[in-house]
């Protein structure tokens, strides 16, 4: 599965993931200034193949996901989301839609907050796509570091390709609230469910398979 650069934009779940910090403005200025130093402008860190071998025809693909959001903030505190994937044919050829709705970050399995319905978006001849989302807003229960809400506008690009168990790709683009800051190196996955509503115990965050914390947050047990 692979990803591709992609142009700036946001999703509001990668940007939970780093934001969890309910720091006075000053502090989180500093934090800000520091961060942007250590991550200049840039996409990068999904890896991944350039292509596909086999590229399905439209509803093949389609069922239930977990989508992953890995900021590279803290990328081993993803945002999670209840996703479903479902493919047809556009004007120009193979397209998918995404429905996502944010899991609580204690449980990793409750719903919780707005279902957000994006797309279509175009997939190539080689499976690759790249998902530009509107600006989104995720509760406060989807984050992983504190409880606080986020919104980010951010892109997305990788393959999709058959069977499309496991897809993984670049995420970029900035949060925009509580403050600006650049989601560099920040990664996606989409996981196939072996039931709906049913997630596995580890999730993994990039194209390299690497594996989020299985700890929840520890504000989850006040």
């Amino acid at each position: 599965m692979a990803s591709k650069p992609f142009l700036t934009c946001v999703t509001a779940f990668s940007a939970l993931a780093l934001f969890g910090c309910p720091n006075a403005e000053g502090e989180f200025e500093r934090f800000k200034t520091d961060y942007n130093a250590i991550h200049p402008e840039g996409t990068g860190g999904g890896g991944g193949s350039s292509s596909c071998s086999e590229v399905s025809k439209a509803g093949e693909l389609d069922g239930d996901f977990v989508f992953v959001l890995s900021a590279s903030l803290d990328p081993k505190n993803p945002v999670l989301f209840d996703a479903k994937l479902t493919t047809t044919n556009g004007a120009n050829g193979l397209e998918f839609n995404l429905s996502l709705q944010a899991l609580n970050s204690c449980d990793r399995a409750t719903k919780v907050g707005e279902v957000f319905e994006l797309g279509p978006f175009p997939i190539g001849s080689d499976g690759a796509f790249t998902a530009k989302f509107p600006p989104l807003e995720v509760t406060g229960l989807a984050n992983p570091i504190s409880e606080n809400p986020i919104t980010a506008e951010a892109s997305i690009a990788g393959n999709i390709c058959a069977p499309a168990d496991f897809i993984c790709g670049d995420l970029s683009g900035n949060v925009t609230k509580p403050a600006n800051i650049k989601l560099t190196k920040s990664t996606f996955t989409i996981l196939r469910l072996a039931s709906p509503g049913v997630y596995p115990a580890t999730f993994k965050i990039n194209c390299a398979e690497a594996l989020a914390k299985d700890t929840v947050p520890t504000w989850c047990s006040k």
